[in-house]
Order: structure tokens, then C-alpha cells, then sequence
């Protein structure tokens, strides 16, 4: 089954990039570049989920790099309904607050290494989260297995299925009919 990280892999490229520079940075300068990097991967993030059927009707379509208005879009439709208000709410809450880390470091001229590395776990735990709503999302796959009755079901992204989405079994090994 391929990895989760394969729905958002140019997205999880961009924060590598990001994660390589922070590793090889030694001056103040280089540390913002970690954080333009983080706003690159970032802006990659809602670029690879966004489209206009998330635009509620009479509301103008944000720019097209504008990463605040297109993550609560995107959380509203990948964490919709009042059970998800939590989820939903967290999803908006670290884009935001990370999207805002990103760009001070990217202009503090004090930077350091603790406050990219801090950037670079932000902006990974950004993307774990939204990754994770949106694979919940759009595959469809349920909560239990369908033979056993497990909790313990792993999703997987193959582009090169019909259905992208396979779901597993990690007790039974049942698979989602994409499988077969």
C-alpha cells in the first residue's frame, strides 16, 4: 500500500527542502530562509487541495496564494459537520498560527536555529493534520473493517487505481474492493 504522504508529495518535498536547509543553516539569513520555505510548502499545501467547489456560493474566490482564506475553506469542507467541529477548528487554528510563525522567522533578523526548527515541526504538523482530513475526506473509508469489525484500518493513496484510496485491515489484512 503506498504511504499516506503520497496524496500531498510535492507538498512533503518542499517541507524536506525546507527541513534540508534548516540542517545546513548557520547564519541568521539562512534560518529565514527556513521560514520562506516553510511559507513555500505551505502555499503548496493549499494549492494541491483547493478548488472552486470549496468557494461557498456569493463568496469571491480568494487569491490564488492565500493561504489563510484557502485553509479554512479547505477545513470546512474536509472536516464539515458538527462532529468535526473540533477537528475543524484545530485545522484552522495551526494553519493560521503557523502560516504567522512562518513569516515572522522569515523577516526576524535574530533568527536562530531553535526558531526554524521550531518553524519546520509547525509547518510538518500542518501538513500530518491536513493530510490526514483530507485523505479521511475524500476516501470514503470507513471507521471499522468491514470483515472484523477492527478500528485498526490503515488508508493508503495509489494515484494509479481508479479509486486512489484503498483501505486495510491491519488484523484481518481485509481489503476495500479497489484491491481486488
Amino acid at each position: 500500500m503506498m504511504r499516506k504522504k503520497a496524496r500531498l508529495t510535492p507538498v512533503w518535498r518542499r517541507w524536506e527542502q525546507a527541513a534540508e536547509t534548516l540542517d545546513m543553516a548557520e547564519e541568521a539569513e539562512d534560518f529565514q530562509a527556513v521560514g520562506m520555505k516553510c511559507r513555500e510548502c505551505l502555499i503548496q499545501l493549499v494549492r494541491s487541495l483547493a478548488n472552486s467547489e470549496m468557494i461557498p456560493s456569493g463568496q469571491d474566490i480568494p487569491q490564488r496564494s492565500n493561504f489563510i482564506s484557502w485553509s479554512e475553506l479547505i477545513a470546512n469542507v474536509v472536516a464539515a459537520g458538527g462532529s468535526a467541529e473540533r477537528v475543524r477548528g484545530h485545522l484552522k487554528a495551526i494553519a493560521k498560527s503557523t502560516w504567522e510563525l512562518a513569516g515572522w522567522l522569515t523577516h526576524a533578523n535574530r533568527a536562530g536555529r531553535h526558531d526554524a526548527s521550531f518553524v519546520v515541526d509547525a509547518a510538518q504538523n500542518v501538513l500530518a493534520a491536513f493530510g490526514s482530513a483530507v485523505i479521511r475526506h475524500e476516501s470514503g473509508s470507513p471507521d471499522r473493517c468491514a470483515h472484523c469489525g477492527s478500528y485498526n484500518l490503515d488508508v493508503g493513496f495509489n494515484p494509479d487505481h481508479p479509486r486512489p484510496y484503498v483501505s486495510e485491515c491491519e488484523e484481518c489484512g481485509w481489503h476495500s474492493p479497489e484491491m481486488r
